[in-house]
């Protein structure tokens, strides 16, 4: 058996697998050989998308375990017994990446669950305003500690009652809002507010932040897509969080989107048919 790529009449480079067998007589004398091509592209494919998650997961785990480690390390031998505050440092240092790689490990079981299908969405009427409230709840700590103001506005939605898993629309909110906090100057503000579409509820989470290059407009909510790496890390970022946002609102058959603009910042948009 050999893999080998190959160039279709298409024009595509596909990827085969070849069988080659030696058809003999009674005697043992050799007659032909058969040959089976196998077309394996969308295998060699899964098997490519797999070996550099791996690759990558790997990567984003071992930065918060050294970091953690190297603390902890340093505490061990004691030569920080009598400077208290550099004590304190190291170990908020482990706690800090321990959360890190909480929610590194959280964000990948909820995409699994999400991917398989197991999720199931438990649809309610359930009113976006109070949604929106309570996910503005979950960030005001982190928007005050950079002294961010988070605001609230709707226009013209003369009926905020929709189908939707209150949960999971949260965890979209939250995504979005703490995405535009951590990555904005500390002093602007990010905007919330909520409009009518076409039969659907649209929501708006715009930043002031420093935007995002139109070359990764259209990556940005695959996964470990980071625009900024060193920035991420900075604030904590797994890269997955978007891709949550995706699958979740694409299960409530919504839609989402960004515009941006360097230097001037980013609106995230996402539907919810009503």
């Amino acid at each position: 058996q050999v893999e080998k790529s190959c160039l279709h009449k298409s024009g595509k480079i596909i990827w085969v697998l070849l069988n080659v067998s030696l058809l003999s007589d009674v005697n043992g004398k050799p007659l032909h050989f058969i040959w089976q091509i196998q077309d394996i592209s969308e295998q060699h494919e899964v098997e490519q998308l797999k070996n550099e998650f791996v690759s990558v997961v790997s990567h984003e785990l071992r930065t918060p375990l050294t970091a953690i480690k190297g603390a902890l390390e340093i505490l061990a031998t004691g030569i920080l017994v009598d400077e208290p505050r550099e004590a304190e440092q190291m170990l908020k240092i482990a706690v800090s990446n321990s959360e890190r790689l909480l929610r590194l490990v959280n964000n990948i079981l909820n995409l699994e669950i999400l991917d398989s299908g197991k999720m199931r969405l438990n649809l309610e009427l359930c009113d976006i305003n109070i949604m929106v409230k309570k996910a503005m709840e979950i960030v005001q700590p982190i928007a005050q500690q950079k002294n961010m103001e988070i605001s609230y506005s709707t226009l013209d939605v003369h009926n905020s009652k929709i189908l939707a898993d209150e949960e999971t629309i949260i965890q979209v909110l939250t995504n979005l809002l703490s995405n535009s906090v951590k990555f904005s100057h500390a002093g602007t503000k990010v905007e919330i507010y909520t409009k009518m579409g076409d039969k659907e509820i649209i929501i708006a989470v715009k930043d002031y932040g420093k935007g995002i290059p139109a070359d990764k407009l259209k990556t940005i909510f695959e996964r470990f897509e980071q625009v900024d790496v060193s920035d991420a890390r900075q604030n904590g970022g797994t890269g997955l969080g978007l891709a949550i946002c995706k699958n979740i609102v694409e299960k409530h058959q919504g839609k989402i989107w960004i515009e941006s603009t360097l230097d001037s910042g980013s609106t995230f948009y996402f539907t919810l048919p009503q």
